[in-house]
Parts: C-alpha cells; structure tokens; sequence
C-alpha cells in the first residue's frame, strides 16, 4: 500500500510496523556520514529486523519498513536521497520541498518524460522517473505525486512498473523480466481481470473453482454452468489459445462433463485469428470493453 502523503497519513501504523519503520529510520540515519546506497541499508535494515532478504515475504516487509522510513525522512529534511546513495542535507544542490499544491507539476514533469519510455523498455519504476529528472524533485515528491495524481489515472502500475493505462502487454514482452517475474505479473493483471468481471456481474460466483484432481479455474459461474479462464494478454494469439487449452481440460475433468460450458476472459477483443478459433471449439469469448464488458458466449 502507498505510503499517505503526510497532511493525509494516519496518526500511526500497527504497533509491528511502527517498530520495523523505527528500525529502518536508526539504520539510515546512523550510516550516512557513509553515503551508503539501497541495497547496504537494505541488508543492516534486514539484519536488524532479523528477517532474511532471499524469503520474498521478508523481503517485502525489509522493503516496506525501509521505504516508509525514508519517504518520513525526505519529508522532514533529515535525509537527502541522491540517485544511488543516501546522504545528510545541506549542499546548494539539494531539492526543494515541494507543497501539497504543487505535486500536480511534479506529475506533469514525470509524464512529460515521455510514455513509453522513448528507445527503451515501456514502464519505469518511481526510482528511474526520479534519476530522469535529473535531481529537480525529492524522491519523496516524486513517489507522492505518481501514487497521488498519477496512478489509475494516466498511469498503472504493476508490482513496481508504471505504464501507460492501455500499454499493459508491452510489459509482458519485456525482455529483460524474469520468467518468475513475467509470471507475477500475468498472474496480478488476470486477478484484476476476474475482479473487475465479477462487479460488473453483480451476483455471485465462485473464485478459483478447484476440482478433484486440484487444478483450478479463475470462475465458476454456477448459474449458467460456464467455466471462465482469465488471460492477461488478449493480443497474443498463443495466450489465447493456452487459455482455451485449460478452460476445454477444466471441462473434462468437471463433474458436469460436456454438459459444461467454458469460456476466456480477457483483457481486450482478440485478433480474427483467435476469436475464429474459440468459436471452431465452442469456446465463449469474454473481453472487458470501456467500462464493461461484452458476451459472447458458445
């Protein structure tokens, strides 16, 4: 969750956070006279908390702690967090403050840096937006104005990648992302997929429906018999047809048998290709479509 921007943060987190958010502020305090970078306070802030950074739940509260601590520490003038490295304030350059009234030109400056990234990868993180405006805003101002004025606006944001709102599949053709990370990803966008599905259907249905054997689908809508596979990518013909693979196997293995209907959810209207191919297999097609979405269903 984003940190509040201070007129609007609570007057304090849980009593754990608040101790792992103490923690991380003695550590980065107590190394700057070293100008120490991310990844060292990272490890003293894991150290002291006693948490191990290669355990990816760990890693997330170290990471939470430490970002917390250092956005109150910008806040407050104790810390100056110069692209790599972490220092005391106090040198001409340092970055103004920026008022509430005024994050919105911070959010002009990151979206005039140009989306998609020109030449490069589609999305940036908070980090490579601040180092591309070249030290013209605090890191604090920065992560404030994008989580505020930017984030499911203009922008989306995806684990730590921020994109334009309809560039999500650029991502996923990443190459610099891991398989781990590429799949992380889907998995996150075809949950948003089901949510959304599921409030624009307004009655109930049954998330990640398991079947005997534990294999499980995105939905099942009891109602009408239909078993939905979600997919992140609706432009990928492939992923298209991976989804039907999974949805036609759901529905051999379902008590039902063929009396069972299945269908793809997707993210957008595929290509001719793929729509023709759900439909050669009696396959329903569902795509999100502005603020709903469109049925059609075999």
């Amino acid at each position: 969750m984003a940190v509040p921007y201070p007129p609007d943060r609570r007057d304090s987190y849980s009593q754990d956070k608040d101790h792992r958010v103490a923690v991380a502020s003695r550590v980065i305090q107590s190394a700057l006279d070293e100008r120490p970078n991310w990844e060292t306070l990272s490890r003293r802030i894991a150290y002291d908390l006693r948490l191990s950074l290669e355990l990816p739940n760990e890693r997330k509260v170290v990471q939470d702690a430490f970002l917390t601590a250092e956005l109150d520490l910008e806040w407050t003038n104790v810390v100056v967090y110069e692209e790599e490295y972490f220092r005391r304030p106090g040198l001409p350059n340092d970055p103004l403050a920026v008022s509430p009234e005024r994050l919105r030109d911070v959010a002009a400056a990151v979206l005039a840096l140009g989306w998609p990234n020109p030449g490069r990868k589609p999305s940036r993180t908070i980090h490579e937006c601040f180092i591309e405006l070249g030290g013209r805003y605090r890191h604090c101002d920065v992560y404030w104005a994008m989580h505020k004025h930017l984030k499911g606006n203009r922008l989306r944001v995806v684990r730590a990648n921020w994109m334009l709102q309809d560039d999500v599949e650029a991502i996923l053709a990443d190459p610099t992302l891991t398989a781990i990370e590429r799949g992380e990803i889907e998995a996150e966008l075809e949950r948003e997929l089901v949510d959304a599905y599921v409030e624009w259907l307004a009655r109930p249905v049954k998330r990640e429906h398991r079947f005997a054997n534990g294999r499980q689908a995105d939905l099942y809508d009891r109602q009408r018999g239909l078993i939905v596979e979600a997919k992140a990518n609706h432009r990928d013909d492939v992923t298209v047809a991976h989804g039907m693979g999974q949805a036609m196997y759901y529905r051999a293995i379902d008590p039902e048998g063929l009396n069972a209907h299945i269908a793809v959810l997707l993210r957008g209207e595929p290509g001719e290709d793929a729509a023709r191919l759900l439909r050669t297999y009696d396959v329903g097609l569902i795509f999100r479509q502005g603020d709903g979405f469109v049925e059609q269903l075999a």
